[in-house]
């Protein structure tokens, strides 16, 4: 396979998964936090008590995506600011990231169109709205884009010390997925906690409320640029102070066979 194909090829994997994770996320708003109803009481009917059950289910679906076979031929992104991260790491090449992120953005507007589908009218009502992020009313555009790029900071950094280490690096996927969870039960009642581009894309384009569309955007890929900066100079630094390998001994020298005198 050339290049040319291989790089569509991954972008359109990029496209299937980043289209199954906004579906999944699609199902879970419907069927949770689509759901909550503060009259009945009790924890379970607050935003925060579903968000117990949303964070590990988003977390851990990015953790199966980056498990899966086909996210192991692309290295399962589904997030534009992963994609830009990857690349500055030098784990993707320069050829990939415009086709990749494309891949993302359409693969987001698929997803929730599939969700729209399968979920019918309901799932254009004011209780889900296309499953679009509603960060905490007195919270303004600054102060969400300074809790996603800080997040995405956080996410990239332990990323990229997971990639660029043998020991860590299996344990890379679980990490990511851990992290995108904290962040969902920590801030998602007050940014929105969603760190990724692709999650808010479809979602705003389709419902027509695109008015926090640039934060989401460009903030999460703000703080990946910033964290690679960070990461590639410690580990530049590693390497430039690391000591050499000490030379191999030198064979020793044989003994001349001894002569026989006849």
């Amino acid at each position: 396979m050339n290049r040319n194909r291989r790089t569509l090829y991954s972008a359109l994997l990029e496209l299937a998964l980043t289209a199954l994770m906004l579906f999944v996320v699609a199902t879970a708003v419907r069927w949770l936090l689509g759901t909550v109803d503060p009259a009945s009481g009790g924890w379970w009917n607050t935003l925060e008590g579903r968000l117990l059950a949303v964070a590990p289910l988003s977390g851990y679906t990015v953790t199966a995506v980056m498990l899966s076979p086909w996210g192991k031929v692309t290295g399962g992104h589904i997030n534009p600011a992963i994609t830009l991260a990857m690349w500055r790491y030098g784990r993707t090449p320069g050829r990939d990231v415009a086709p990749f992120i494309a891949g993302q953005l359409i693969g987001s507007l698929l997803g929730i169109a599939a969700g729209r589908l399968v979920w019918g009218p309901v799932f254009a009502s004011p209780a889900v709205d296309f499953a679009v992020i509603r960060p905490a009313p007195h919270w303004s555009w600054a102060v969400v884009a300074g809790i996603e790029t800080a997040t995405m900071f956080v996410i990239v950094a332990v990323a990229g010390i997971g990639v660029s280490s043998r020991r860590l690096g299996p344990f890379t996927p679980w990490a990511v997925g851990t992290m995108i969870a904290a962040q969902i039960i920590a801030f998602g009642t007050l940014s929105g906690g969603i760190a990724n581009p692709a999650r808010e894309f479809g979602p705003a384009v389709l419902s027509g409320n695109p008015s926090l569309l640039p934060v989401y955007l460009l903030a999460p890929p703000l703080g990946a640029l910033a964290a690679t900066v960070v990461i590639n100079r410690i580990n530049s630094r590693r390497r430039t102070t690391a000591p050499a390998p000490a030379p191999a001994p030198a064979p020793a020298a044989k003994e001349p066979a001894p002569t026989s005198r006849p």
